[in-house]
This record gives C-alpha cells, structure tokens and sequence, in this order.
C-alpha cells in the first residue's frame, strides 16, 4: 500500500539530507518529489524551524563537516570527517566568506576566486569573474571586503565586493552577484570616502551584510554599515552605546550566525561584553548586553578570544569558539559551560554553523581532462 502523496511530503521533509538523497533512489516518484523546488523549500522552512544544524570547520583551507550537530546544549561530542573529493580539490586552500540557507560560500586567491557550495549535497558553482571594468581596479585596491547572504524579497543568494581604490580612481566601487541571473552589475549608492571599514567579511543577518566602520576618522565615531540585499542599497546602522570612554576602535569587531547580529567589545586583560541586535514588530532595531564573559576569573578562565558561534533562538545558551581551538556551550542564565568534544580535526580552527538543506545549486564541474587516443597503426603498402 503506497502512502498518499501529501503524507509522504510531510514524513520525508522532516529525514535529514544525508538520508533524503538515499531516498531519491527508490522510486522515480520519490526522486522528483525531493528534487521539486516546493519540497525543497518546504525541507528548508522545516530544517529552519527545528534547529537542524550542521558544524563546517576551516583549518588553514581545510575544510571539515559535522553534519550531525545538534544546536542545542545537549551536544556535547561532534565527529567531524574532512570533505571529501572532487569537492575537496575546489575548495581547499580558500576563506569562509559566509552561509544562508545551508549554501556555503568561500574565496580564494585574495577574494579573485568565489565559490558556493551546498555542503549537503556537495554540489558546488564558482562565481564568474568581475565584468572587464572592474577586476583591475579590485586587484589593486588597497581594501576589499566580501559578503555573502540571501535576498529573501526576491528569493535569490547574493555576493558582495566593495573594494577601495587609489589607482585607476579614487574611492569606492561595490558589485553584487546574483544567483539567480548568474551575472554582476554595479552598486551606485557607496558610501563616502570619510567612511572607513574594517573587516574583510560582511556578516548576514535580517536580510544584509553588515560592516563595522568609522563614519569620520577625525572623531572616531563606529558606526555599521549595512547593505540589504533585497533593495541593493547601503544603509548605516547605529551601534550600541557602550559606557565608558572610546579605547580603541581594533577592540571591537561584528559576529553573526546567520540570523542573529552580534557585536564583541573586547577589554584587554579584562572582559568580552557581547552585544545583540533586537528587532520588535515594527522593525526597530535595538542592542541588548546579551553577556560578559571576565577574563581572569569567569567561568571560562582566562582566554585570549572568545566568539560567538551559535546564539539559541531560546536566548538561554550560545555556542562559543574558545582561542580557536574548543567549542563550548555556555548557560547565560546558570553561568556554566559544557565543553564540546569535537573529534577529527585539528587543534586550531574556526567554526560555523549552517543548516542543512537542499537547496540546488547548477553544479559547476571541473574541465575533464583530455583522453589522449592510442597512436594509430601505421599500415604499410600493400604489396601486389
């Protein structure tokens, strides 16, 4: 007795990936029911909802999976296995520039080679290059920065370049990249030249990348730059107020999880107080003092870095990554922590969570390489 098509949709968008693209194998039906862009967005609406993370760690260019973390305080021990080739061989070598909706993207090269992957599924695309009028300038610029998120009004993942220039011209230049057209084209709206940023990655959250910056050298007021990706336009955003005299703007810097938005205000020898960005109804942004981590004599003991990795929608734990060579869950309420084995990799790295989905991407495969053919038989005369 084969079961009615809507209750199958309904059991199969709660199987995690790994275990969905076995079950493309057992029928046809099966196979165009998963691969259909209404269950693929139902499977990521469900994934989203119930948490269902996965761990990507970056040692040195390498890259490794957890695809069975769990983005609770019960996950305690992730086993972690290297991605594998053909992926492997693309990637290897390159910076995590960001995650949305379980794609992955990453550059090489000092940003001149970008590439988007679904960890899941493993299948990966690399942006095209810049338009003839911009790689020159982007390769001489004296900065450039790289953001990388989804554009939820028109349903499209998009990546940012903004690079300043003193060669060809003077100032700042932006491109975005859209997935969908798989094409680049120019941002107008950059902001001045006495706005400084800091930083190379855009971090995504509500819908845009966002940069720290300094609005005026002169006064050294920070501020964040944010560039949504659905209306393709820069926008600045206020920082939290933070007590206390202006010690030094390189103390600060921008995290996210992909959904929410936080700030690290760092006190050498002292503390980390981690700031979060609130949004009410209207859509009023707001910052809360989420926690303090002490330096010397907190419960962690004294670190040199600490960053948050995973904030739990509850808002009761976050996932911190601890000197860049240990995970722990830390209760905000209970000040405690509960250390994470995490078994396979390196002792130095840096983590991000990203959900698993199914997401396509139009696969970008390697040129093969040339059969060489066998050398043809020589034939002598015939003889009459």
């Amino acid at each position: 007795m084969e079961l009615p098509t809507k209750m199958l949709d309904e059991i199969l968008c709660r199987v995690p990936v790994k275990y969905l693209l076995r079950c493309r194998s057992v029928s046809k039906g099966w196979c165009s029911l998963i691969d259909s862009t209404p269950f693929v967005k139902k499977q990521l609406k469900q994934a989203l909802e119930c948490n269902a993370g996965g761990l990507i760690i970056n040692q040195g260019g390498q890259f490794y999976l957890a695809e069975d973390f769990r983005t609770s305080f019960d996950a305690d021990d992730v086993v972690a296995e290297e991605i594998s080739e053909p992926l492997k061989a693309r990637i290897s070598g390159a910076d995590f520039v960001g995650a949305a909706n379980g794609l992955i993207c990453v550059s090489k090269n000092k940003m001149k080679e970008v590439y988007i992957f679904n960890p899941s599924t493993r299948k990966l695309k690399k942006v095209p290059g810049a338009p003839a009028e911009f790689p020159r300038s982007f390769h001489m610029a004296e900065t450039c920065l790289c953001g990388f998120g989804y554009d939820h009004l028109n349903d499209d993942y998009k990546v940012v370049k903004i690079a300043e220039c003193y060669f060809q011209f003077r100032g700042k230049m932006a491109i975005v990249y859209s997935l969908k057209t798989n094409s680049w084209k120019r941002i107008e709206n950059v902001p001045d030249n006495n706005t400084r940023f800091f930083g190379n990655w855009g971090m995504f959250a509500s819908g845009a990348l966002h940069w720290l910056a300094i609005d005026n050298p002169c006064n050294g007021s920070d501020i964040l730059v944010g560039f949504d990706l659905g209306l393709e336009r820069f926008k600045k955003v206020s920082c939290p107020v933070i007590d206390g005299p202006f010690v030094n703007f390189n103390t600060k810097s921008v995290v996210s999880d992909g959904g929410c938005l936080g700030i690290l205000d760092k006190y050498p020898n002292s503390r980390i107080d981690v700031w979060v960005m609130m949004t009410d109804s209207a859509a009023e942004e707001s910052w809360s003092k989420a926690f303090t981590v002490g330096k010397k004599h907190g419960t962690l003991g004294y670190e040199r870095f600490v960053r948050p990795v995973y904030f739990s929608r509850s808002g009761q734990v976050v996932l911190l990554e601890v000197d860049s060579s240990k995970l722990v869950w830390y209760d905000l309420e209970r000040k405690t922590i509960k250390n994470v084995r995490v078994r396979g990799v390196p002792n130095e790295f840096d983590s991000h969570v990203y959900t698993q989905s199914l997401v396509q991407l139009k696969e970008d495969n390697p040129p093969k390489k040339k059969k060489q053919g066998k050398p043809k038989k020589k034939h002598g005369k015939r003889r009459h």
